[in-house]
């Protein structure tokens, strides 16, 4: 698991049970629509979109534009032991010109990041930087 939505955040009032639920099911969110086409697609436009997002926040911010906020996957000191992690940033001329914390969590959202997603971004992290350093 390296998908974590912070849900907590958004402040919907939403109950522990509803919220691990939900991102249970975002979690899912691409084999869903997989088995929805019977194999015959993915969720590629979702993907997409975002890359289009984030593109065009970029070419904002390198043309001048202050203040513009994305998230990325971006080097970075927010998790002891991870080079890597998926963080607001703030976006400058040159890319990432800061890289903000993750903010409030949930205990449910601790305990996913704690025992599920650091340990698995772990092993991405070192297989990756292991194959572009050959």
């Amino acid at each position: 698991v390296t998908i974590l939505p912070l849900i907590y955040q958004l402040k919907t009032g939403l109950s522990d049970e509803t919220i691990e639920k939900l991102t249970t099911r975002i979690q899912n969110a691409g084999t869903e629509v997989v088995e929805a086409k019977a194999g015959a697609g993915s969720a590629t436009l979702s993907m997409a979109y975002a890359g289009a997002r984030f593109v065009i926040s970029l070419m904002k911010a390198m043309s001048g534009a202050e203040g513009i906020k994305e998230c990325a996957y971006v080097p970075s000191s927010i998790v002891p032991d991870l080079d890597f992690f998926a963080s607001p940033i703030t976006l400058g001329a040159e890319g990432a010109a800061q890289v903000h914390d993750i903010g409030s969590l949930s205990t449910f959202e601790k305990a996913q990041l704690e025992n599920k997603v650091y340990p698995e971004l772990k092993k991405d992290i070192d297989k990756g930087v292991a194959f572009a350093t050959k």
